[in-house]
């Protein structure tokens, strides 16, 4: 794993010479940009997460893992962008509950169950739950009117999550790479309609690798999150996505597949050797890792998983919608512009013009995820924000859940009493149900962090010293058997 720095040094992706990615030919000086970037801040002040709504999140996501422990004795994990903190006022929240595949429907059916009969019952007003049986399961409801989405087995974004907020970390400057997916999310949401996998869109992981892609090539020449959207929007504009993939480090041609080769080269923060150490690291099944990039599933619009070179991101794209996102980024490229070559007396306003849905939606003093008024836009006043996201829970969330999925290589610090862990024929891959004295087997393994999630002990070492020791390796625990 490669360490946490502000902002590292850049290098190079290739031995060739490499180029930089200016923002545009257009003529604005340094004091312009900075104008306008304070002002971009100001509207992403009143669309990115609060504190208060933090909490409201963090409430609901604690209700409904106690249900899934006290009622099913099983775990539920947060993933996506609430822990992130990359969420929109509109955002759902995503769960993902922890079962043996053969038990998925048992438990999604039990837990649909449980919701139904919590409605109307509960402070915490459980509405419109349904049952999705596709391929990936999902009880789909809405908890104090926000909509909460539970998966089954979702171990892919947990893994997700540790890659970017890593990534958020590296890149430094005040979350530059949040600040830039929320202001970007908010402009494909409110304002082009872009945004959305279940419409044929673009998936909110996908526009982050998109998002990083942008920073990670084109770093030291953007300002603030309204340069990496205005590079972001110029940029996919012109892309070719009939010959070419975007992969982090830059463009890749489809006819190269599986040759992940890129056809440009630029100066970049994040390289190929911490790409490669975040597979190794996050992904989920070594079988995942060494059939990366060996079947990439060619769709109309292709963007490889940084973890996982064989899943296309861009899957959710139909050939129709393709032509509308150009159309959406050349629009937005050229609305932007115009702003930008505006004298400073007018563009203030013409960027909040920009933006006009988002304020409209979110820039009132009130927000959709949050009971009590907020502060409205306009006043020269925020509500309190905090973007860094627990790296270390999010890590230590899916180390448990390669151990519950029998991954055979897990990290485990000297000196860890194993003997409480609970297995099932011996195996460390069964279904972790109630123990006769109360507690989930999960608890009996490790203490409480966080929000209450237990998980399993990592005594006083970071997460980067535990990847800096020899792992050792765990087949199977037997009950009452030692490490």
């Amino acid at each position: 794993m490669v360490d946490l720095k502000e902002g590292m040094p850049v290098s190079s992706s290739s031995s060739s010479p490499s180029s930089s990615l200016p923002l545009s030919t257009m003529q604005i000086d340094v004091e312009m940009w900075k104008i306008a970037e304070e002002r971009a801040q100001e509207i992403l002040n009143t669309i990115q997460p609060i504190c208060v709504a933090d909490r409201s999140r963090n409430e609901i996501f604690a209700y409904v893992q106690t249900l899934a422990r006290d009622r099913l004795g099983t775990e539920v994990f947060n993933f996506g962008s609430v822990p992130l903190k990359t969420y929109l006022p509109d955002g759902d929240i995503d769960l993902t509950v922890l079962t043996p595949q053969d038990k998925e429907e048992d438990l999604a059916k039990a837990l649909l169950s449980i919701l139904e009969a919590e409605s109307g019952e509960s402070n915490f007003h459980v509405t419109d739950v349904q049952y999705v049986p596709a391929q990936v399961k999902v009880i789909k409801c809405k908890i104090k009117n926000i909509a909460v989405d539970i998966s089954f087995n979702q171990m892919g974004g947990l893994s997700a999550l540790c890659f970017l907020e890593q990534a958020d970390q590296i890149f430094g400057r005040d979350h530059l790479f949040k600040r830039s997916i929320i202001l970007i999310k908010a402009w494909c949401y409110y304002e082009s309609r872009i945004l959305g996998a279940n419409t044929g869109l673009i998936s909110t992981y996908a526009l982050a690798v998109l998002v990083l892609h942008i920073i990670n090539i084109g770093y030291p020449s953007l300002s603030g999150p309204l340069a990496v959207l205005f590079k972001f929007l110029d940029y996919y504009a012109s892309f070719d996505w009939g010959k070419n993939c975007v992969t982090v480090h830059g463009p890749v041609l489809i006819s190269s597949l599986p040759d992940m080769t890129e056809t440009e080269h630029h100066e970049v923060v994040l390289n190929e050797k911490f790409v490669r150490e975040c597979m190794e690291s996050y992904s989920f099944s070594t079988k995942a890792v060494e059939a990366n990039g060996r079947h990439f599933p060619v769709r109309y619009f292709n963007i490889v998983d940084p973890l996982k070179h064989s899943n296309n991101l861009g899957r959710s794209v139909t050939q129709g919608n393709v032509q509308r996102l150009k159309h959406a980024f050349t629009l937005g490229a050229k609305k932007l512009k115009d702003v930008l070559t505006l004298p400073r007396e007018t563009m203030g306003w013409k960027l909040e013009n920009f933006f006009g849905n988002s304020l409209e939606r979110n820039g009132k003093g009130q927000r959709l995820d949050v009971d009590e008024p907020i502060t409205a836009f306009g006043t020269g006043r925020s509500e309190l924000s905090e973007l860094r996201g627990d790296f270390e829970r999010y890590f230590q969330s899916l180390v448990y859940g390669k151990w519950f999925h029998g991954e055979t290589h897990l990290w485990i610090p000297q000196g860890q009493d194993t003997s409480s862990w609970d297995t099932v024929n011996g195996q460390n891959n069964g279904f972790y149900w109630r123990n006769v004295n109360g507690a989930t087997s999960l608890q009996n393994m490790g203490r409480s962090r966080g929000t209450g999630t237990f998980f399993p002990e990592m005594g006083q070492q970071s997460y980067t010293d535990g990847f800096g020791s020899q792992p050792r390796t765990v087949k199977s625990l037997p009950s009452g058997s030692q490490s």
